[in-house]
């Protein structure tokens, strides 16, 4: 049913708007509901990268064993950092060196461009690195397909020219997945990586708040996402990453190869 929705989405527009055009001949109220309702199930979906209705897209990864306090067994998490390389960047990297833990970076190209060593200093620590859009606007869910698509390469390109490693894994920005890029996504061949775990770090001031969301959540298999420039974020992440240890977790690194729905 996604697939074919995928495939003919102008006609399923059509039909609801002249399935409301008819309705509205007996009974308005029902015309002006169904196109509500009809709008409200497309934003969700936009917003819920879950929901898979516009692309496939990869939230856990592949958890080798099982935790849970058992001796020698260890299951995987990753942890992700959205919007690098920032101000708060070079502080995230120095706690991950000192407790010998690596993450994912989907790094934004208009910051590549902006701070190419710190990015540099990303791959050279050993950490893995997406593709997270060139300009990251807000406006960019709303541009063509074609600009999407163009958007994405030029981030891309911006990466590989200050590292020399091509990114192979896409994260929309905001989390905002419509049929535009959708069907870039696709074009570009890249997996679309979302999260299980959203710790909404941007929003959350409060250190202890936050290291609770985040550790209640924790289960094998998850995908977490932070961002490196929210103050509260190096706050709490070398007790994460003790409680990370403590649970038995292991962090490992994305890529299309541990990626899983």
């Amino acid at each position: 049913m996604i697939t074919w929705f995928r495939r003919h989405t102008p006609a399923v527009h059509f039909l609801v708007i002249a399935l409301a055009v008819l309705l509205y001949l007996l009974w308005p109220p029902g015309a002006i509901l169904l196109i509500v309702l009809y709008v409200v199930a497309l934003g969700v979906a936009s917003m819920n990268m879950a929901t898979n209705l516009y692309v496939d897209t990869f939230r856990h990864v592949r958890a080798n064993g099982d935790a849970g306090g058992v001796q020698g067994r260890v299951a995987d998490i990753a942890l992700t950092f959205d919007d690098s390389p920032t101000e708060g960047t070079a502080q995230v990297l120095a706690i991950l060196k000192a407790h010998d833990v690596k993450a994912t970076f989907f790094i934004v190209g208009a910051h590549a461009a902006a701070r190419p060593a710190l990015l540099r200093q990303i791959v050279q620590e050993g950490h893995a690195i997406g593709n997270h859009s060139y300009s990251h606007k807000s406006t960019l869910p709303f541009r063509r397909p074609a600009a999407i698509l163009a958007d994405i390469q030029r981030c891309t390109e911006t990466i590989t020219d200050i590292t020399g490693v091509v990114p192979q894994m896409y994260r929309p920005p905001f989390g905002v997945v419509n049929p535009g890029i959708g069907q870039a996504v696709r074009t570009s061949r890249l997996p679309c990586v979302g999260w299980s775990l959203r710790s909404f770090d941007t929003v959350t001031p409060q250190p202890a708040r936050l290291l609770s969301r985040i550790t209640r959540q924790l289960a094998p298999g998850a995908i977490v996402l932070l961002h490196d420039y929210p103050a509260v974020t190096p706050q709490i992440l070398p007790e994460l990453l003790q409680e990370i240890k403590r649970k038995n977790f292991n962090c490992v690194l994305l890529s299309p190869e541990t990626l899983l729905p």
